[in-house]
């Protein structure tokens, strides 16, 4: 087992890092398709925490020992774990990268852990990444203001309403309405449809429960 260092420099490899609230850490990651993943799994409410390039392994194929770190490891409230590799779907197809995935997914059965295929197709699927993308921007705001405890007592009363309407009602300028509510839906207080609707756009939202 080993463990290997992105934040080593490296002239051949370009590292890029997510700013996780949820595990209050910054992620290594390797691609850009691993960083847009980050974005999932910091908004899915059954992942616990997330990390990238976990303590490796070794698998056997063709005759030799060979070692592996998958892309990420990561952990469920329910307390299970899976290991995530990610890769475009034009990288999927052959026989040589089917076969190796097979030999390092028997491999990691064996640790108790699950090695998972996921694709670009998977990750990358609108509007919820560029949604999730954009709640990302307000992670940095900490607490809850006076004028965003309002709105919350708005919305409360008011049901499933939009953010135009809440703008206009409320007499907030649709920028200063949207930074305080998307703050809001990232903190987990608030709720909207990050799957069909656009939150560039004039989403419905509504008190979590």
């Amino acid at each position: 087992m080993y463990i290997r260092n992105l934040r080593k420099p490296s002239p051949n490899k370009n590292v890029f890092k997510f700013a996780s609230t949820k595990v209050c850490s910054v992620i290594m990651c390797e691609s850009t398709l691993e960083f847009d993943a980050c974005f999932h799994h910091e908004y899915n409410d059954l992942i616990e925490s997330f990390g990238s390039q976990p303590e490796g392994f070794k698998y056997e194929f063709m005759g030799k020992s060979l070692p592996y770190t998958p892309d990420a490891l990561i952990s469920y409230t329910n307390k299970t774990q899976k290991y995530h590799e990610y890769k475009p779907c034009s990288k999927i197809a052959s026989p040589l990268f089917r076969a190796k995935f097979a030999a390092r997914r028997d491999a990691s059965l064996k640790m108790g852990i699950d090695l998972v295929l996921v694709t670009d197709r998977q990750i990358r699927v609108d509007p919820i990444l560029n949604n999730l993308k954009l709640l990302h921007r307000y992670s940095g705001v900490y607490g809850v203001s006076g004028i965003q405890n309002e709105l919350l007592s708005f919305i409360h009363k008011s049901g499933a309403i939009k953010l135009n309407d809440i703008s206009s009602q409320l007499g907030l300028p649709i920028g200063e309405a949207r930074s305080f509510l998307y703050a809001l839906i990232h903190k987990g207080l608030l709720k909207a449809d990050l799957e069909d609707d656009d939150l560039t756009n004039n989403p419905t939202l509504w008190i979590s429960q």
